[in-house]
């Protein structure tokens, strides 16, 4: 399965072995509003449930401001300056990469959940620690603070984050005396407009829309007033859900298990519990 161009609405083939029918989301059009790794395992996850991935970017990665700052400080990590690397997304696994991290040098690193060290290794980087229930900011924070009061009770970390990025992380960290450095691994800006693929979609609907970051809920709202009409929107987790609630659009559903797969079986579960709120299923493409 390849990238779609950013802004290029289409419903994706199932290419994964559709799920038993009994499965709530089967038939249902879910949105994809991310492009690049991310929505290839979205769109993967979710024919693995026989639903419809529906791609239309809503936010894209770019490099930071100021790219040497980002080489210099993972110059730093691979010299070994740093007691540890923290990454809380793929897009900054992807980015410490293409900035020179390597395996085998520097030392430890942290990736906030299952889904950014499966991006750390798809560059060879292995991650040292994950959180090992809430996928958050918080929870990694948490964990890498105790880790490191028996190993290394005044430890130097690099955090990779993208520019908007929350300050949990930190904030844990520099409470219980460590010595952090900030660095901008990327920065998340609108993705181009699509304005038939934003047509398609409001013409041919979407059960679900997938709210994975603030920046998706803000972006989701200046495109669309109201919808996609008749749309569920998931939230990825309670600071997502945060964002809906200014915004005034609060989450239909709010993931307990911050991850893909976390949110479709949310959605499911909610179906479920209220089937009156399924949308029509599909059998087809309408893109």
């Amino acid at each position: 399965m390849t990238d779609a161009p950013a802004g290029a609405a289409h419903a994706v083939p199932a290419r994964c072995t559709p799920a038993p029918a009994a499965d709530a989301l089967a038939g249902l059009r879910i949105l994809v509003p991310r492009d690049g790794e991310g929505a290839v395992r979205a769109e993967a996850a979710i024919a693995a449930r026989g639903a419809v991935p529906v791609r239309l970017p809503l936010i894209t990665a770019v490099p930071p401001r100021d790219p040497a700052a980002l080489d210099a400080a993972v110059a730093r990590w691979a010299a070994g300056h740093y007691d540890w690397l923290v990454v809380t997304s793929a897009a900054g696994a992807s980015a410490i990469a293409g900035a020179g991290a390597r395996a085998g040098v520097g030392r430890g690193i942290a990736a906030v959940g299952p889904a950014t060290a499966a991006a750390l290794a798809a560059h060879g980087l292995t991650a040292a620690l994950t959180p090992t229930s809430e996928f958050t900011g918080a929870a990694l924070g948490a964990e890498l603070v105790e880790r490191l009061a028996t190993a290394t009770p005044s430890a130097r970390v690099l955090l990779a984050v993208a520019a908007a990025a929350g300050d949990d992380v930190e904030r844990a960290l520099r409470d219980a005396g460590h010595r952090v450095d900030r660095v901008t691994a990327y920065r998340t800006v609108p993705a181009p407009r699509d304005p038939a693929g934003e047509r398609e979609v409001a013409a041919h609907g979407v059960a679900a829309v997938l709210v994975t970051s603030g920046s998706v809920a803000r972006e989701l709202a200046a495109r669309f007033d109201a919808g996609p009409a008749g749309a569920l929107t998931v939230a990825i987790g309670p600071p997502s859900a945060a964002v809906l609630v200014e915004l005034g659009r609060p989450a239909d559903v709010v993931a307990s298990h911050h991850t893909i797969p976390g949110m479709l079986d949310a959605l499911a579960a909610h179906l479920t519990a209220h089937p009156q709120t399924t949308p029509p299923r599909t059998t087809g493409d309408h893109a």
